[in-house]
This record gives structure tokens, sequence and C-alpha cells, in this order.
């Protein structure tokens, strides 16, 4: 079942950073596009949003009463897959039923799931809203249990004559890939009995997380004073905001207080971890892996050589990297040394103004002109709000971040809280890279083929950034505008490479504290990752108090050793991005068949045949020395 993308990304760009007066020339005037205008106000309720700017989801559901009429009877339907087991030996017609019945089921489920939690992600303080999100869990792991025979039955059949079953018939042609990989999987894969405990492991495995949500629902953290000084509320969602300040001592108080609380639940923040970390551990011996995250990659057939050349490959570069970029933030800044609230404030001054949603619109079809008309015509049609793609604006109750869903068979929706700033441009390219590759996906492959596995996904995503970014750098006139535009480069390396490796590494760390006997303490896991913050930001890095308790502020280390796709994917967007925009022959056709790929091949495989190869080091290195010569570029024009 496909994984929704969510791009909250950590809060990868400083807030509040503007816009060159002079960046957006092309735009100035009236826009090509006329939608009602808005401008959110901190306040606004849903109701307040003009309709236009609100998604549709009546093409998955017309109504919440259609949703839960068609839950039960998904339910219902679970028993027909039971008739399945033991006859999918038979003969190749009977695992053509099972199959297609297990799929069709699969597919309903997403469709249900998908619904439910882009409905919560609206508004997170309705309880009812929460409830389907709760019945849709359970339904998800009551699935997995019903299936939980598939793949052992299978498994037990002879490999031959798995393979020659899917030949005989044109039907199981679209298992191809699904009984090859199955097959490659076959040591890791359980008896039936073993594999329905696992799977009624779900609903326990899925608590952390849960009760993680809950955890940062109630802590609350003291008042802070803003740059005018009056006392604002510092919450998870506007910490960004002022941890970006010009003011460094909103900036201090902020992170101060910030990480100061967070210290004093971190024994809660520890539990809920260490018993996710546990959880996916239990898996991995269930299942026969020699780590967890052995078992994590494996799913993806990615060797774990991959995870462990990308930090030893930044770790080589980092005196030439992050060490060199925190000294020269210091010299520009006028500090002795860079503190954490020092590294997400402007670097350069730069003439605010504001972008408008349908000037981003704008911008977003010219950054990806290149990619050709069909493209282009998708592409406009989900970034037009009333079509029912996107949900543009933040309201009370809706959550932060932005992400990207889709389900087979209609078109993907894109999550977006969109303030006006350039940012938010970046946001919407990233999160309509998701959606376009979600669709040429869908519509080149067949559902069993069509989820893009997240080592691939978000390379689409940052693809499109890269594209947007060279289009401002191109257009940038004066000095000022590049240094703003290359600032934006290095944070855009520093903070989806750097800081997303050295989240991986401590991940790594702490699934090996635990393998090899440690415990999982706050202390100890503020330790670890003590040691990460003095290792990558260097000697000119002074580390305070409480800066080791940023893992606490991390979701992602839930998601079972997902952060370092982050890194791996924007260092092949960079490659990639980098063949188009020198006019490479064949390389958009091979970047379109790479979004057509979806999940039809092993992710590393459909990689190289796009042209870049992640089990060697190339592309990483690639993208640390575009950062060195970046540096040398933001050196040379602030000497000037």
């Amino acid at each position: 079942m496909p994984m929704l993308i969510n791009c909250d990304r950590c809060s990868l760009f400083a807030a509040g950073c503007a816009l060159c007066a002079g960046l957006l020339a092309p735009m100035d005037g009236a826009s090509k596009t006329q939608w009602p205008e808005f401008q959110f106000q901190g306040d606004a309720k849903r109701s307040d949003v003009p309709g236009t700017y609100l998604w549709d989801l009546s093409h998955w559901f017309d109504s919440m009463e259609a949703w839960d009429k068609q839950r039960q009877a998904v339910d219902a339907r679970l028993g027909d897959i039971k008739p399945c087991r033991g006859t999918l030996d038979k003969d190749a017609a009977s695992l053509e039923t099972c199959l297609d019945r297990v799929y069709d089921l699969a597919l309903e489920v997403e469709r249900l799931d998908a619904y439910a939690r882009a409905d919560y992600s609206t508004d997170r303080t309705c309880s009812e809203a929460k409830v389907r999100t709760d019945r849709i869990q359970a339904m998800v792991t009551r699935f997995h249990g019903a299936i939980a025979f598939l793949e052992p039955e299978l498994l037990a059949m002879d490999p031959d004559r798995l393979r020659s079953f899917v030949g005989e018939r044109k039907g199981l042609a679209q298992y191809a890939h699904y009984v090859d990989d199955l097959i490659r999987r076959r040591p890791h894969v359980l008896s039936q009995d073993q594999e329905k405990i696992l799977a009624l492991t779900g609903d326990l495995r899925a608590g952390p997380r849960f009760m993680v949500n809950a955890l940062e629902e109630d802590v609350k953290f003291p008042a802070i004073h803003d740059e005018d000084g009056k006392e604002v509320s510092l919450t998870r969602s506007s910490f960004p905001r002022f941890r970006g300040s010009k003011k460094r001592e909103v900036r201090k108080e902020t992170v101060d207080r910030f990480f100061g609380t967070l210290r004093e639940y971190g024994r809660s923040f520890a539990a809920s971890l260490d018993m996710a970390v546990k959880g996916n551990i239990m898996i991995a011996k269930a299942r026969g892996y020699s780590s967890a995250i052995e078992a994590s990659l494996d799913r993806n057939a990615i060797p774990v050589s991959v995870y462990d050349t990308l930090v030893e490959t930044t770790a080589d570069y980092l005196p030439r990297t992050l060490h060199r970029y925190v000294k020269l933030r210091g010299k520009l800044l006028g500090y002795d040394k860079v503190h954490y609230y020092d590294l997400y404030n402007p670097l350069f001054e730069s003439l605010s103004k504001k972008v408008s949603y349908p000037k981003a619109v704008e911008l977003a079809k010219e950054a990806t002109a290149r990619l050709g008309k069909d493209y282009a015509r998708v592409l406009g049609e989900g970034l037009d709000p009333e079509k029912g793609w996107v949900d543009v604006f933040p309201n009370k109750g809706k959550r932060s971040g932005a992400y990207c869903n889709g389900v087979y068979g209609t078109h993907p929706i894109v999550f977006l809280n969109y303030m006006g700033e350039l940012d938010d441009v970046f946001t919407l390219l990233h999160e309509f890279g998701h959606a376009l590759h979600f669709h040429l996906a869908f519509v080149s492959q067949e559902y069993v083929n069509s989820e893009s596995p997240i080592f691939l996904a978000e390379i689409a995503s940052t693809f499109n950034e890269e594209m947007l970014l060279d289009q401002l750098l191109k257009g940038a006139t004066d000095k000022d505008e590049r240094l703003f535009l290359l600032n934006k480069r290095l944070d855009n390396i520093r903070t989806t490479v750097f800081r997303q490796v050295m989240f991986a590494e401590f991940e790594r760390a702490i699934y090996h504290e635990v393998e090899s006997g440690g415990a999982l303490t706050a202390e100890r896991m503020a330790a670890i990752y003590k040691e990460l913050i003095v290792k990558y930001y260097g000697p000119d890095f002074a580390l305070g108090e409480d800066d080791d308790m940023e893992w606490a502020y991390i979701p992602h280390f839930y998601y079972n050793f997902y952060v370092y796709q982050y890194a791996t994917g924007l260092m092949s967007a960079i490659a990639l991005a980098d063949k188009v925009k020198k006019g490479e022959e064949g390389s958009v056709g091979r970047y379109l068949d790479f979004l057509k790929a979806g999940g039809s091949d092993y992710p590393v495989a459909t990689l190289q045949k796009a042209g870049v190869d992640l089990t060697k080091a190339d592309a990483m290195k690639a993208t640390y020395e575009l950062f060195i010569r970046t540096l040398d570029e933001v050196e040379s024009l602030s000497a000037d």
C-alpha cells in the first residue's frame, strides 16, 4: 500500500526569509491567473478560507457517511480472502484470482485510509476525525492479518513453479516483479501462523507514534518575547519562526526555552522512542536479520553499504564543508562562535516581497518547463486550486507542514500551509514533484507496481526545487540577489543532507545501543546526540546547555531509518537536475521514465537507469563539491 509522503522536512529552511524585490521581476503586474484574494490571519477558521483554496476529497468519497458505509463493506469483504488460503499452489488461475482479490481490497483500504487521514489533517481538534483514523488503523491491522498467509504460502511453493505460473497467464504478468522480490526475501518470511502473529502486533507497534503525538500536544512551552518585546506563545508550530528571528535575543530565548522544556519531558520522549526502537528490533530478529537497519533497508533491496557510505563520505567532507560553513556564518554574522540559535536566521538582508499563490503557480510552471508539455499540462491542472488537488492555506486546527498523498486510479492531493514566503514556493514545487511522481507512475503501471519506494520518492520533489533555484539564480541581476540564492543552496544542502545524515547517524547509534545490550534513557540519547553535534558542526560551534535534546523534536525517528533518504534523494536530484539543466541528450526522457517506473523495479536499479548509482560515492561527493564551490562564491561575493 502506498505511503503518504510526509514533508515536514524538519523545518529545512530558515523561517521568515524574504524575497528580493528583483527576484520576481518577470512576475510584476497582474498575474495571468485570477483566484480570490486571501491572506492568512493567525486566527483564521477553516470556514474563513475561500472554498477555492480548499481541496475536494469527493473523488474518494462524497461524504463521511459514504466513507463509513464503504468502510463497513470493505471490513465485511476481508472474509473473501479466507477461501484463498491453501489454494495458491493449485494452478495459475487460482493464484491470479487470489492475488487480484487481495490487491483489490488493498486499494479500497488505501482509499479509506487516505480520506480519513486527509480529513483529520485539516482539523486535529476534531475528535470524530481522530476516531476515523483510529478505525482505519484497526482495519489496516485486520487486513494484514487476513493476508498473513499469502507470502508464506507463496514461498512454500517451488520458485520455478511459482515463476512458471506467472508466465502462464497474462493477468499474472503484472505480479512478476512482486514474485521475484518475494523470492529474494524468502529467508526472512515466516510461517503462516507466525506471520499472522506479527501482523497482530501492528497496533502495538504503532503505539509509540500515537503516544508521541499525544505527548507533543500535551507539552506546553513557556511564553517568549517577540521582536517587539511582546510576550507571545511558543509552540512546536511557532518554534521554527522564532528560531529564525533576526534578533539574536529572540532566537536564544526561543531555543533555550524550547529545548529546556523538552528536557523536562525527556523521560517520556525517551520511553516512547525506546519502545519504537525495540518494536522494530523485535521484527528484525523475528525475521532473521542481523540488525534492524538491515531489515528496514532490505524492504527495498537497499544495501546497508549505501547507508554506511553516506555516513562515512559525509564524515570525510565535514572539515571542508559544514565546519567551513559554520566558520563563514560566524564571520558574516560577526560572532566569535556560532550557536544552534544562529543557524536559521537569514545570513543576507533582502527586500521583503510576498509571493501570492497565483505568482507561485506561474513560477512553478516556468521552473519545470523543460520537462515537456505533458508534464506541464498535468502540473497546471494540479496547481489550479479550483481542480481540488490542493489545500493551500493554514487554518486553526490544521496540522503543520506539508505532504502529498495519492491513491491509484485518482489524482493525488497536496497539503500546504502557504504563507506567501519564498520558502512556500519551494515547498509548493516540492509537493508537486511528489504529485507528478504519483500521477505518472499511476498512469504508467498496474496498481501492484505503482508505488514508488520512499528511497526514490524524495528525488522527484527535490529535483523540482533544484530547477526552481536554478531558474532564480539565472534571473538574479545583482550581488545581493545572488548571495541570497546561493545561501539558499547552502542551507538546502546543509539541512537536507548534512542535518539528515546526522539524524541518520544518531538513529544508527541508538539502534546499535539497544542491539548491543544497552539502554535508551533520555540521558544516554542526549549524550549520543551531543557527540554528533560536536562532530558535525566543528570547532567554531558553541554547544548550548540543552541543544542535545533536539532528538526529542524530530518525529522522523519513529519512521524506522527514514531520514537518510532525504539526503540520498537530494544528492540524486542534484545529479539528475544537473543533467537536464546542461541539456544532456536523453536526460529529460530518462528522468520522466524514472517517474513513470514507480515500483516496477528495485529502486537502486531504477535510479541507475536514470543515470545515478548510489552504490558508489560519486553523487555524494558531487553534492559536497557543489557545496564547496558555492561556499567559494559566497566568500568571494561577500568580501567585495
